[in-house]
């Protein structure tokens, strides 16, 4: 159960560091997360843009 769990954890730290360092709007921030988050989904892991909200 460990190794999952360190990986997912540094996952959310990422998403929620992403959407508090950001200066966009909230709207966009969902915008980007969703899009980001739908992209993950289907490339089954980064959806290839680190830094943004949602990633």
């Amino acid at each position: 159960m460990a190794p999952f769990l360190r990986p997912l954890r540094e996952h959310v730290g990422n998403f929620f560091t992403n959407w508090s360092e950001s200066d966009l709007p909230v709207a966009r921030k969902v915008v980007l997360t969703f899009r980001n988050r739908a992209r993950s989904v289907v490339n089954k892991g980064c959806c290839g843009h680190h830094g943004e909200p949602g990633c």
